[in-house]
């Protein structure tokens, strides 16, 4: 297993990290406990113990799921990041009031890193000496050890957040899509912060099958998927230290823990090679939705990371006619063509997708 030093802190952590943001669900939305303490439990039995989640991913049970898995589990074994959002303009009483919910939920008496999401230069400016004086009261109670952010600011902007000194976590966007984080990671792991990578096969962007790739492929490839290869490209920044990967199937677990145990990994050669497959991809990659789900719920019920997945995959691949199954197994009310244009999911989209104007297109490209 690929273990690595977690910037200055004493933690060590496996390469691959577990984001507790795309768990098994039922029928009802809601997550499967059952099915998710056995895949978080099996990840963590075979060398993960990095597990990121947030109280408002599955409506509050990410963290739920965290806990009933690591339950049984010595604490050290594992190292559990959280995030608040402060943008929501939250008082000193809400932050103790979600932290205290967050190690009750997850079982624990401390969280390793508490993280700003989402967080903006403009946010960090109004909110953060809340929550610089919140988490050091936290810090000195022993309820967290180390204050983070995660970001989906411009590169600009992250940089500036680095360069306050003020964390020793942050969690950006990085893959073979979007690389324009890349001296951001570079500076963020000279100053000794840990590097966490979210998204790094571009929200299932780069989960489908590419005959380009798989043809010259310059490692070996355990699936019919580019997802092995998208994270092979992110392991093979030695200024990264963990990548997030969001897993909702068992399969998908053991896939990604064979691929982090291959010592085998990308030399600079092999990401030249790709930059000429991808380069033409990239060019098409208009619509870049990372399926972070933000948007969602929907008040009326569009499916609108699931129905972007099937359009890019379609787009930017050539998988028309899969894309277009895929596209109509979902419930007539749930796609593209019954968007009411309420507009509340843009307000909410860390891309800023104009999503009113690409689910129309959706619609017109699937002749819904």
């Amino acid at each position: 297993m690929q273990n690595v030093r977690f910037g200055n802190t004493e933690h060590g952590s496996m390469r691959l990290g577990f984001g507790a943001m795309r768990l098994p669900t039922l029928k009802d939305g809601s997550v499967n406990f059952e099915l998710s303490t056995l895949m978080l439990r099996y990840a963590i039995e075979h060398g993960v113990n990095f597990l990121d989640s947030h109280h408002f991913y599955h409506n509050g049970q990410s963290e739920e799921a965290i806990g009933k898995a690591i339950e049984s589990i010595p604490r050290n074994k594992v190292i559990l990041q959280t995030k608040i959002g402060m943008y929501n303009n939250y008082t000193e009483e809400n932050c103790w009031h979600l932290l205290e919910n967050a190690l009750k939920k997850m079982k624990t008496n401390y969280i390793d890193f508490y993280l700003s999401h989402s967080l903006k230069w403009q946010d960090y400016l109004k909110y953060n000496k809340l929550f610089l004086k919140f988490t050091k009261r936290a810090i000195d109670r022993g309820m967290v050890k180390y204050r983070g952010f995660s970001s989906h600011d411009t590169p600009e902007n992250i940089k500036k957040l680095i360069e306050t000194g003020e964390f020793y976590a942050m969690t950006v966007q990085y893959n073979l899509l979007d690389r324009k984080n890349e001296e951001v990671i570079a500076l963020a792991h000279e100053k000794g912060m840990g590097v966490v990578v979210m998204g790094p096969v571009g929200g299932g962007t780069l989960g489908v099958p590419e005959e380009d790739i798989l043809k010259w492929s310059p490692v070996k490839i355990s699936n019919t998927a580019t997802a092995e290869l998208a994270l092979k490209f992110v392991f093979a920044n030695p200024n990264v230290h963990v990548a997030l990967s969001g897993m909702s199937t068992m399969e998908q677990v053991k896939e990604n823990l064979t691929t982090v145990s291959d010592t085998k990994q990308l030399s600079s050669e092999d990401i030249a090679k790709l930059d000429e497959v991808f380069e033409t991809r990239k060019k098409l990659t208009e619509l870049y939705c990372t399926g972070c789900q933000y948007c969602m719920p929907c008040p009326h019920k569009v499916k609108i990371p699931d129905i972007f997945r099937y359009y890019n995959n379609a787009r930017i691949y050539g998988f028309n006619k899969i894309a277009k199954q895929g596209y109509l197994s979902l419930n007539p009310e749930e796609r593209a063509n019954m968007c009411q244009e309420c507009g509340e999911c843009e307000s909410k989209c860390p891309q800023k997708i104009s999503i009113q104007k690409k689910l129309k297109e959706v619609a017109n490209y699937f002749g819904d």
